[in-house]
């Protein structure tokens, strides 16, 4: 089986699924203390893509919105937030890019440091079955499933997206002959250097300049106009 692995924000999408939700959340008047929250969730932002991001701090602060909500309920929200302000900021390259892997008959894998209850809608929108994200933590014993404001699992954010992946394979049991990875981040730089094939897509500075020296493939999806995609 051979894996084709993405990472979503700045990658698939011209920009940060969570940060847009954050402003989404902040309409729907679903945040107290507002200005203070998105200012914070602006630095963390910044934080992140400087590679000093806790995402601990991060997460405690942006899920307590959803605490005691209904699953049911932010998935609604979430529906329409994908359909608004994710679809069309879906990469034109990057729609190509996956219909080539699919033509190829490989697997494609999305592995994201944001939340499931964003990811799994999104990759489901993209026609990407497997979904490795930040998995929230839902009350089961209540009436009707609600979640509590909190996450649980292993990250899958920097070293923790290689632990996720080799989880899921042995899950799975999987042996993959051949695994690619596409990604934008300094922070994915453990998940680029275990796979066969690393691609840097939109990359910061810093991935750019070991990208450069390691000899990795870049793509410039910000820039490269593109009719057609060919592996």
């Amino acid at each position: 089986m051979r894996l084709a692995l993405f990472d979503l924000d700045d990658t698939l999408l011209d920009g940060d699924c969570s940060d847009r939700w954050n402003l989404w959340m902040f309409e729907q008047g679903w945040i107290s203390n507002a200005e203070t929250f998105l200012a914070r969730a602006e630095q963390m932002q910044q934080a992140y893509h400087a590679g000093q991001l806790k995402l601990e701090e991060y997460l405690t602060m942006t899920l307590a919105p959803l605490k005691n909500r209904l699953v049911t309920d932010v998935e609604k929200e979430v529906e329409r937030f994908v359909a608004t302000h994710i679809q069309p900021r879906i990469f034109a390259q990057a729609l190509a890019c996956l219909a080539a892997h699919r033509q190829a008959g490989d697997t494609l894998v999305l592995i994201s440091a944001s939340s499931r209850h964003l990811v799994a809608p999104i990759a489901n929108m993209l026609g990407i079955a497997h979904v490795l994200a930040v998995d929230l933590s839902i009350d089961k014993e209540a009436e009707e499933a609600r979640y509590t404001g909190e996450s649980e699992g292993i990250f899958s954010y920097r070293g923790g997206k290689v632990l996720r992946l080799q989880q899921w394979l042995t899950e799975h049991q999987i042996t993959p002959s051949h695994t690619m990875f596409y990604s934008d981040s300094r922070n994915d730089l453990p998940l680029l250097q275990y796979v066969d094939c690393p691609v840097v897509v939109n990359p910061d500075p810093v991935l750019a300049e070991v990208a450069s020296l390691e000899g990795w493939q870049r793509l410039d999806w910000r820039t490269w106009p593109l009719p057609g995609y060919q592996l």
